[in-house]
Order: structure tokens, then sequence, then C-alpha cells
């Protein structure tokens, strides 16, 4: 008697093998990663190592290695990622410290990248070229062409690029003296974001400061950010938007003086002047911000 068997044993056999397979690779046996290199990581754990990278520049100063630690990451642009991590971990509780250190390591890793030698063509004085000699055995001897030895003609030198360096790149120490502030002023300008707070941090040479922490209080708590995440504009730069109504404390750095009653004024309606100059439209409601400019006491 012939025994028929529906699909129903192929079936089983194949969910018991990969059960089967799936503990023997994550129990039995799991693979193991070894020696990989920084850009196989998981996001998470390269933002980690972008924050090991920054404290490891704060406490060696060494611009080319941390740039070099950076660049193994693989990132399109490992500038951009690293400001956008600052500016995230700024926005995040108990991260003061790895939000200061990207932020310096950012726009220190930038003014370094300007001061890089760049090479400059530049022609030198090319040789005289030797005429064709003719060697003669015999000056009475009349040679044949093939019994010439002839010397070939010597080709000039090529052009050697030379190098124009650039001032060496020197990290800023960072600063213990207290900030105070030098200029307040209210901004009505239709071109920058309503209510815009924005902070520019010097030291006692007027060098923009990067990595400064600066704190802001109001009735609702309290929050912080950092100089140097927008090293275009500059590396002593930060801003944070203010809400109208509320009224705001700042203080740059530990220790510094506190400006107080800080909050969006009204702005007036601008002239006819001013409105040729600007593609924005009028309004009655708009909030103008405040400029503060720190320098180091």
């Amino acid at each position: 008697m012939t025994e028929r068997r529906g699909p129903w044993y192929l079936l089983t056999g194949l969910i018991i093998g990969l059960i089967s397979g799936l503990i023997y690779a994550w129990l039995l046996d799991p693979v193991q990663f070894v020696n990989t290199s920084p850009d196989s990581l998981r996001p998470e754990f390269k933002a980690d190592h972008r924050v090991l990278i920054a404290l490891a520049y704060e406490a060696d100063g060494n611009i080319v290695r941390a740039g070099q630690r950076l660049a193994l990451l693989g990132d399109q642009d490992p500038l951009v990622a690293l400001i956008a991590q600052a500016e995230q971990m700024q926005k995040q509780k108990g991260y003061e410290r790895e939000s200061a250190a990207l932020a310096r390591l950012a726009a220190d890793l930038q003014a370094y990248q300007l001061s890089v030698p760049t090479a400059v063509s530049a022609a030198e004085t090319p040789l005289e070229q030797n005429t064709q000699a003719v060697v003669m055995l015999n000056p009475t001897a009349t040679l044949a062409q093939e019994q010439m030895i002839s010397t070939p003609t010597p080709t000039p030198p090529q052009p050697r690029p030379t190098f124009t360096l650039r001032p060496t790149f020197t990290p800023r120490p960072i600063l213990s003296a207290p900030f105070i502030l030098r200029d307040r002023q209210l901004i009505c300008d239709s071109n920058v974001p309503q209510g815009l707070l924005q902070v520019l941090v010097f030291d006692g040479n007027g060098q923009p400061v990067s990595g400064i922490k600066i704190s802001i209080t109001f009735e609702q708590g309290e929050e912080h950010f950092y100089t140097g995440l927008y090293p275009e504009i500059s590396s002593g730069y930060a801003d944070y938007v203010m809400q109208p109504g509320t009224v705001y404390s700042l203080r740059v750095g530990e220790g510094g003086e506190t400006v107080n009653d800080l909050t969006p004024q009204k702005c007036p309606l601008p002239t006819a002047e001013e409105m040729a100059k600007t593609t924005a439209t009028p309004s009655a409601d708009r909030w103008g911000g405040w400029k503060l400019v720190f320098t180091q006491k």
C-alpha cells in the first residue's frame, strides 16, 4: 500500500529548520565583528564616536588627529554632521559638556580647513637648450650618418608647484575669565526672524570664541545653547528665538554678567526708503529681536 503524504510535512520541516538556524546563529554561534572600520557603525554609535573625538580634542588640542578620526566615520560632510549633532544635543538636558565640545571642534575644524596650505603654480626659468653635438673621431675623416654619435637635446624641466603657507592654525584655549556686555541693539530687520536673539562672544583680543555656554532663563524654566554652531556667520555666534510676552535673562559663560529684561519689542512701520530695500510685506505686529555683544573682561 502506497502512503500518500500531504504538503504539511514539508512546511513543518521548513519551520523547524528555520527555528534551528536562528537559534544557532543568534545563541550558539553568533556573528562577531572584529577590527571593523568606524564607517560601518550604526548611526547612534557614530554619534557616540563623534562625542569621544570632540572630548579627546578638548584634552589634547590636536585638530589634525581629530579631523582624521572624523574622516574614518565616512560622513559625506564631517563638519555638517558635527554641527547637526551639536545642535541636537544642546536641546537635550545633561549633555552640556558634550554639545560644547562638539561646537568647539566644529568651529576649530572649519578654521583649520581655511588655514591648510594651498598649491600655487610658479613658472621657473627654463634652462637653455643644448644644441645637438656631433662627435667626430677624426677631423679629416668623413663619417657616414650611422657612424655619428649625437647627444640628444635635453627636455626643459617642467615648472614645479610651490606652496604658499598660510598662518599656522593654533586652537584657542578654553577661557575662564567672565564675559561682560559691550553692546545691546534692538534689531527690526524684515530679513531676520521675529524675536531672534543674536549673541556674539569675543575674547580679550577681539577674537570670536566657540564652544561658550550661554544660559537663558525665563518664568517657565532654563535653557542652554552654545557659540560655534554657525561657523559660516562667526565662530563666536549663537542665537535663540524669543517668544512675545516672555521676559528672559541671559548669561554668557560661568560667572559672567547677567542681562535682564530681554523680550521681543514691537517694531515701528518701515519708512518708504526702507520698504524699497526689501520685498517683505510690512506689518504693524512685527516683533523685533536683540543683538548682544559680549567680550572677555
